[in-house]
């Protein structure tokens, strides 16, 4: 069943949301929401003879954990998501190759500090964060602005794996933040996709898992 305010013959109707970037996970009008975004680290524990522990954190940043469903994809004339799904799974080689996941909502990154100049480094890794907690973007969606001390920048270059090179090291002390938006660098948790029919010309994949990666 596709749920009750997505009866079969609506979804099969609805028009393509538009093309995607190659490497995005697609995203079509039957998917869920996800039903599982959770945060994993790695902890060592030793334990002594007199119960006494020691703990050893062995990840600077934690791999998230992401599941989610189509409730309908599909394949009909003039619009072949089922084809799409496959060709871009297939093309990662399962969990072989990586991918960039859009979530949407949580893909923003306001006025966010990523460095402090010291007047000759050019390079920095841009992160995103809150409540005081920051983490590395690897892949960024797009830059809205770039300050340092205050003052928009535009003399620079974003790397591959979300890292900023400037024309000129930033000066002393100078603070050095961001506003734009980001993807999740991913691979697929699983080698099988798990494609099955309920309705003519409409497909579903009740679970897609897929985790967080660091290049």
């Amino acid at each position: 069943m596709i749920g009750p305010f997505w009866p079969a013959r609506w979804i099969a109707s609805l028009p393509d949301v538009g093309a995607v970037e190659d490497d995005v996970l697609p995203y079509m009008p039957g998917q869920t929401l996800l039903k599982k975004k959770e945060p994993e680290w790695a902890t060592g524990t030793q334990m002594a003879a007199s119960g006494r522990t020691r703990t050893t954190s062995y990840r600077s940043a934690p791999l998230w954990h992401f599941q989610l469903g189509y409730n309908a994809v599909r394949k009909r004339p003039g619009l072949d998501e089922w084809s799409e799904m496959l060709s871009f799974y297939n093309r990662r080689r399962g969990a072989f190759g990586e991918f960039r996941y859009f979530d949407r909502y949580d893909h923003l990154v306001t006025e966010q500090d990523f460095g402090i100049g010291d007047g000759s480094t050019v390079t920095f890794q841009l992160c995103r964060g809150f409540m005081g907690w920051t983490e590395p973007v690897y892949a960024v969606a797009g830059v809205d602005a770039v300050l340092v001390d205050g003052v928009p920048n535009f003399d620079y270059t974003i790397g591959e794996l979300g890292q900023i090179t400037f024309s000129t090291a930033p000066a002393l002390d100078a603070v050095l933040n961001w506003s734009g938006a980001f993807y999740f660098l991913c691979r697929f948790d699983n080698d099988s996709l798990g494609l099955g029919q309920p309705f003519s010309k409409i497909w579903e994949i009740k679970s897609l898992s897929f985790t967080s990666i660091k290049p």
